[in-house]
């Protein structure tokens, strides 16, 4: 049996910042207004990241699908076999428009949405290169302003990483909301 250490007081537990407020805030910004709109427009949303932010990008297109009931599409190159493979066949920069190019989309009907924590993620970057020359509108979610050209860049200002994963997922919930679906409560 495992015990909490007596020393361990609030000034040791992990800071994620305060998530509601940063949902909140941002989901007023004019990046985040026309992320909606955009979002709410599209039929196939793809959501792309890579360590903990492919987890995040899984785990909200899995939910996007399912709350909105099917009326949104949504994909990620969930799969560590999918991306293993691609990055194998190509790099780590390029994987991700190699992996969507394998996807049987309508490019002026789907919306690409990027979390990059640091914003500084060349997968990414080159992902959103691709997907401009093909008109497919492109947004990221990051916690510093990056110099990944999107047509939308969403800035949470988080100060962790662990804290902009969790804003992350929140805002795909938002953009759930935004859509006129509702999160369920537990209970």
């Amino acid at each position: 049996m495992t015990t909490l250490n007596p020393n361990l007081t609030t000034t040791h537990l992990l800071d994620f910042g305060d998530i509601s407020s940063i949902i909140a805030n941002t989901s007023q910004t004019k990046e985040w207004i026309n992320l909606q709109e955009n979002f709410n427009l599209k039929s196939t949303i793809v959501v792309v990241g890579h360590g903990g932010n492919l987890a995040v990008s899984d785990h909200i297109a899995a939910d996007i699908t399912r709350l909105t009931e099917f009326n949104k599409k949504t994909l990620c190159p969930g799969s560590a076999i999918q991306v293993t493979s691609f990055i194998n066949d190509s790099s780590f920069e390029e994987w991700l428009v190699c992996w969507l190019k394998s996807q049987p989309i309508n490019h002026s009907d789907t919306l690409i949405l990027g979390i990059s924590s640091s914003g500084r993620s060349k997968d990414i970057e080159k992902l959103f290169k691709y997907a401009n020359n093909l008109n497919i509108y492109t947004s990221l979610i990051t916690a510093k302003p990056s110099e990944i050209i999107s047509d939308s860049q969403i800035v949470t200002n988080c100060q962790s990483y662990h804290g902009s994963e969790l804003v992350a997922l929140g805002l795909g919930y938002q953009l759930v909301h935004g859509y006129g679906y509702t999160c369920p409560k537990i209970g």
